[in-house]
């Protein structure tokens, strides 16, 4: 549905290192392709990009308590339940063929913005 009013690349995460009582899930879309480049980024790259733009408290750590590259590296990887959940659709997306999820494919047409199974096998 997002991707039929322009959003480009969606993406779905749980965040569960906040102390909420339960994981959150997530959802976010950029309707700029090229957005998706920054979501994929290394964690040094991300530790870099936050050392640049974050100032530091005034004791010299990080004002960020619960965010750095290693968390943003979990938040690409969608959890197997939201892959499960994405291919048992009515119309069964072609990237849900099991050679796709389970075999050795090194390529794969993605049918829409958001494919968990893309995240999580190509990524």
């Amino acid at each position: 549905m997002l991707d039929a009013i322009g959003f480009k690349s969606i993406h779905i995460y749980e965040e569960s290192h906040c102390e909420f009582g339960a994981p959150w899930t997530t959802l976010i879309a950029f309707k700029d392709v090229e957005t998706r480049k920054r979501w994929y980024r290394s964690p040094a790259a991300v530790e870099l990009d936050l050392s640049r733009r974050i100032l530091p408290t005034k004791d010299g750590k990080t004002s960020l308590r619960y965010f750095d590259g290693a968390t943003m590296k979990s938040y690409q990887m969608p959890s197997r339940a939201f892959e499960d959940n994405y291919c048992h659709q009515q119309d069964k997306p072609e990237e849900c063929a099991e050679k796709v999820r389970f075999g050795n494919v090194e390529e794969v047409n993605v049918s829409s913005a958001y494919s968990p199974v893309f995240e999580r096998h190509f990524a």
